[in-house]
């Protein structure tokens, strides 16, 4: 049964569109039709246009100015056909990038550079299926281009890395057209972001042990990959990971929200803010009920009533193995550098080879990570091509444009917002859901450009006349 609020929905568009938008109009007509503010319009005019005018010129410098002028480029990632490098290595190369990306701005910065408060560089690590064939794909920007192959290089020396064209204009940027169709789904959290997803180290060998016991291995990621080679003409799947490198600064309520969580799960209790509503209920109590009365007879005393300072019951010594469970595997996501990060898939293909069951080919691979007691990954409805109500073509095609633009290029589901229907993923997590595919034993690796042999340089003793 719908809920009272949902009958309200189109109040949220009349906010965004007209009041957003064009509250300092109705703010300067409203001033003008009241007699007592009529007069002083030469003192509201001025301030109400200098916050509108402030806007526009962040804008601009941020977008027009300082993302205008930055050279981004594509680089293909080419495996070796046989990896046996752990998943360790790609968790400590998202570690190393974090602080790659992570460049808070000064005030000047961000007045007269452009550079953006929040999460000012990002990047993105792409799987992409063409018409079956799969490729690893990273868009960066120049400056960040060195910095991020030594990384690669340092784990996967055998990895080959080429700069190559945009993969994404190859074809038309109209989509969906006449001639092809899209459909894509950003995907978040299920339940509350400090909550971590399953890792690879519940996949993989135990620590310790070799890990050239390849028969106690699992890689998820090759049931994406195979699912991916599956298409054919005409059809391709584009996976998207855009990370951000944020901290305490960035995300406030984060680490103060894992933190709930321990306290909660541990029973301990909790520092509580006083309120002036607080504070008005204990002095009507003292006004109806008078002071409170503590012992009998002689040793009556009386108290006024006091506002706790902390919520909670006693604290309980022992917990559940689930419980410990929750609270180390909280504490381990909290303790990790974290990245705002937008998963995006995109499938597309022209219309007489577009097939429904493709579309959501990578939901059945998100359902790897997910446990009951912990997190899990799922699509969002709120920019997902499909509505339930009101204008069903309309909105569908609408969000698929959208999506498949902001594919294109490399923004947030929401943007301008950087922030909403993002996930807070750490490293180890981020290494769980993209790196490079293992070789397991008993298991045939799906079709994908592989570099078949290793490099070297030439012999030192080799003559030169």
């Amino acid at each position: 049964m719908p809920k009272f609020s949902d009958y309200f929905f189109w109040l949220k568009w009349i906010d965004k569109i007209i009041v957003g938008s064009l509250w300092w109009v109705i703010a300067i007509a409203i001033v003008l039709w009241l007699p007592f503010t009529r007069p002083w319009w030469w003192i509201f005019m001025p301030i109400f246009l200098a916050i509108e005018l402030k806007k526009l010129y962040i804008w601009w410098i941020e977008w027009d100015y300082n993302y205008a002028n930055k050279k981004w480029v594509v680089m293909e990632m080419i495996p070796p056909n046989e990896i046996l490098t752990p998943l360790k290595a790609m968790e400590d190369i998202f570690t190393v990038l974090w602080p790659v990306l992570y460049s808070p701005p000064t005030w000047r910065e961000i007045w007269f550079e452009g550079i953006l408060p929040h999460a000012a560089e990002w990047m993105s690590f792409e799987i992409v299926s063409i018409e079956g064939k799969v490729h690893f794909f990273m868009r960066v920007t120049e400056g960040h281009k060195t910095a991020i192959e030594s990384a690669l290089y340092a784990h996967y020396p055998n990895l080959e890395i080429n700069k190559v064209s945009d993969y994404t204009k190859n074809v038309p940027q109209n989509i969906p057209n006449e001639e092809w169709d899209v459909y894509g789904e950003d995907f978040i959290l299920g339940k509350s972001q400090v909550y971590p997803i399953k890792t690879y180290e519940k996949f993989f060998e135990p620590q310790g042990e070799k890990i050239s016991a390849e028969e106690k291995r699992i890689d998820p990621i090759i049931s994406l990959l195979e699912s991916m080679s599956k298409l054919g003409s005409g059809e391709q799947f584009w996976l998207q990971f855009i990370i951000m490198s944020v901290d305490d600064k960035d995300e406030p309520l984060f680490k103060k929200e894992g933190e709930k969580v321990i306290a909660e799960i541990a029973k301990r209790p909790q520092k509580k803010v006083v309120t002036w509503v607080d504070w008005l209920n204990i002095l009507i109590q003292d006004l109806i009920f008078g002071p409170v009365k503590e012992r009998v007879g002689e040793k009556a005393t009386y108290k006024w009533r006091e506002i706790s300072r902390s919520e909670g019951g006693e604290r309980e010594m022992v917990v559940t193995p689930g419980e410990r469970e929750v609270i180390t595997e909280v504490e381990n996501k909290l303790k990790k550098p974290i990245f705002r990060t937008n998963i995006r898939g995109v499938y597309l293909a022209k219309r007489e080879n577009f097939k429904l069951t493709h579309r959501t080919l990578v939901r059945s691979y998100f359902s790897h990570f997910q446990t009951q007691n912990l997190n899990y990954i799922r699509f969002s409805f709120l920019t997902r091509p499909k509505t339930q109500y009101f204008f069903r073509k309309r909105i569908p095609f609408l969000r698929s444009r959208r999506q498949f633009r902001n594919y294109v290029l490399r923004f947030t589901p929401l943007f301008p917002n950087r922030s909403r229907e993002c996930l807070i993923l750490n490293s180890e997590e981020m290494a769980t859901i993209f790196h490079f595919p293992l070789k397991v034993a008993g298991s045939a690796l799906p079709v994908m450009q592989r570099v078949e042999s290793k490099k070297g340089g030439p012999p030192a003793n080799l003559p030169t006349e």
